[in-house]
């Protein structure tokens, strides 16, 4: 393909994006309302709605009045041209569950069960991937949370020991034929809290996890961008040499003891990152403790370096969010602007 050929697929496809984005914010718009949201033409909108409405991820919705003149078409964004399914595991009363939701294009949610297994492993999210895509065909991405990291296309760290070196993203790929997305815990519920806050686009800052019964990890966005490091190990907090016995250890401590530890981890995070804010999640945390732990972290930190501590009280929603945000850009077919 000459280079004049393969800009111009790459001018269309960046152009259908922009497209895609304005009308799902907007869930109905005309050409010219959309053309004024993108930069393009009316003529240019008008030839690329022509595209997603043949092939059905548009439609054409009610005329729109325009003051007396002619009657606009009004377009509307067809969240339900394709889906996107999300598992992940997590333990609650000792039992192993997998989670899976099913959301459609404009993030809404189309399915959301739970099944409990015996181990988390490939056959056991086959199984679920199988039931889903029978009940959903339109199913075109999968995305997996884990608690772990992912390096070189194999799982680095992993809390399930059945996961642990396999080429996850491969395997499933290969079997389904689709997009994969695996991503840490913490980094999808990094992503949601920005996505279900409107935290600013650019903002520089810190997701602190930490489970009763694990160790804590951290979910990094510099200047609006996820940061997973060199090896997809940045956030594993819990190795900083603090001299804290975290998980089962630390829960045996009185809460006063476990926020003291929060506070020294913060402070650490605070030296290296200097972020606008930092976000605590632990069951033992709450927004009444934020000024008792910003003294601690007071103490450790130089004058004026302290950052704002922020809480969020529901990990779930965060991580389902994320994942949702982050499984979804993967069946945005064209290209990203670099900004």
């Amino acid at each position: 393909m000459d280079s004049i050929g393969g800009n111009s697929l790459v001018i269309r496809e960046v152009n259908l994006n922009l497209v895609r984005r304005a009308l799902k914010e907007k869930e109905q718009a005309t050409k010219r309302e959309l053309a004024l949201a993108t930069g393009l033409s009316t003529v240019t909108v008008g030839t690329l709605l022509q595209e997603l409405t043949s092939q059905g991820e548009v439609k054409e919705a009610e005329m729109a009045s325009s003051g007396g003149g002619r009657p606009a078409q009004l377009y509307s964004y067809n969240g339900d041209y394709a889906h996107a399914l999300i598992l992940f595991p997590y333990e609650a009363k000792g039992d192993i569950r997998i989670r899976c939701t099913v959301v459609n294009l404009l993030g809404r949610v189309a399915a959301d069960t739970e099944a409990p297994v015996e181990s988390v492993d490939l056959q056991a999210f086959e199984s679920l991937i199988d039931e889903a895509m029978e009940a959903y065909p339109s199913i075109g991405a999968i995305g997996f949370g884990l608690p772990g990291a992912e390096f070189e296309g194999r799982m680095l760290v992993s809390d399930y020991e059945a996961l642990r070196g396999l080429a996850l993203r491969e395997h499933f790929r290969d079997k389904y034929r689709r997009p994969v997305t695996v991503e840490n815990d913490v980094n999808a519920a990094a992503v949601g809290f920005w996505k279900r806050k409107g935290v600013a686009a650019d903002a520089t800052g810190a997701y602190l996890y930490i489970p009763d019964r694990f160790p804590p990890g951290a979910g990094i966005v510099i200047e609006g961008k996820l940061f997973r490091g060199r090896r997809g190990f940045a956030g594993e907090v819990a190795n900083i040499p603090l001299g804290i016995s975290w998980g089962e250890a630390l829960l045996l401590e009185p809460e006063k003891e476990r926020r003291e530890a929060a506070a020294r981890l913060t402070a650490a995070v605070c030296s290296v990152l200097n972020p606008d804010f930092v976000v605590l999640n632990a069951s033992f945390i709450e927004q009444g403790h934020l000024p008792a732990m910003a003294e601690t972290c007071g103490r450790l930190l130089p004058a004026g370096s302290l950052t704002e501590l922020w809480v969020s009280d529901d990990f779930t929603a965060d991580y389902v969010s994320g994942m949702i945000v982050l499984t979804l850009g993967t069946l945005e077919s064209g290209l990203r602007l670099a900004k």
